[in-house]
């Protein structure tokens, strides 16, 4: 385990951080994914089988995690008696206490306001692939209104997919978490997803929601042994997300 304090730290020590990080927040979605494997277990599940506020609303609370979203998303016809359904709450998490609030979303797709949200990364990506995802960065309209990121995983049902449960995190969260660990790397450091895209970095030529061009990003995430006399890269095993640092 890589020791937060001391000495200078490496892109390498940076993105053990980043996972480590990482990991005790799924390790939440774990908690709540087995909750929900186990309501929906019955028959014929209904609405009124989801018991998670009190957990969501927990880890809402907690100024530890400082979570902004949490919730479930649910696979079309999962339930007898919704055809799409979400549970999901939302809360100001710098607010002293934070306090949770229900988010009023359309689930009836004869509505106006209806928006399917089987197509949208953070459900489509765990349903593809059957494992965690992290979306972003990007400006949540539907929730946040800020620099966010997803953190979504699979709940299951006699073996198939029945939606995802998940939590979002500002980006501002992550920055203030990341910012001591990236100051004490020499010279640049930038945390990035697949797309090449910024989630925090430490040099002023990039800011969030950045798309890092003219770097071998992609050939980097391929997993290719692209040297560049300037730049080194360090995946973070697992996740989507790596770490870029000037040599």
């Amino acid at each position: 385990m890589t020791s937060t304090a001391g000495s200078r730290l490496v892109g390498a020590d940076v993105a053990d951080l980043v996972l480590q990080w990482c990991a005790a927040l799924f390790a939440d979605l774990d908690e709540v994914a087995a909750q929900v494997e186990q309501q929906l277990v019955v028959e014929t599940p209904r609405r009124g089988d989801l018991a998670i506020e009190e957990t969501c609303h927990r880890l809402l609370t907690d100024p530890g995690r400082k979570v902004a979203g949490a919730g479930l998303v649910l696979a079309p016809d999962v339930l007898t008696d919704a055809a799409y359904w979400l549970e999901w709450w939302t809360a100001n998490p710098d607010a002293s206490p934070p306090v949770p609030r229900r988010l009023a979303a359309e689930t009836d797709p004869r509505a106006v306001g209806f928006r399917d949200y089987t197509h949208l990364p953070w459900y489509a990506v765990p349903l593809a692939t059957g494992t965690a995802h992290i979306t972003g960065p990007y400006v949540d309209y539907l929730c946040t209104d800020q620099q966010t990121l997803t953190f979504t995983r699979p709940v299951w049902r006699q073996g198939a997919f029945a939606g995802v449960v998940g939590f979002d995190l500002l980006v501002r969260t992550f920055e203030e978490r990341m910012f001591g660990p990236l100051e004490r790397v020499e010279g640049s450091c930038a945390v990035v997803n697949t797309a090449g895209r910024v989630v925090t970095s430490s040099d002023l030529q990039w800011v969030t929601g950045d798309l890092i061009r003219g770097l071998p990003v992609q050939r980097w995430w391929a997993g290719e042994a692209v040297q560049h006399d300037a730049w080194e890269f360090w995946p973070c095993p697992g996740l989507p997300l790596g770490v870029i640092t000037s040599r």
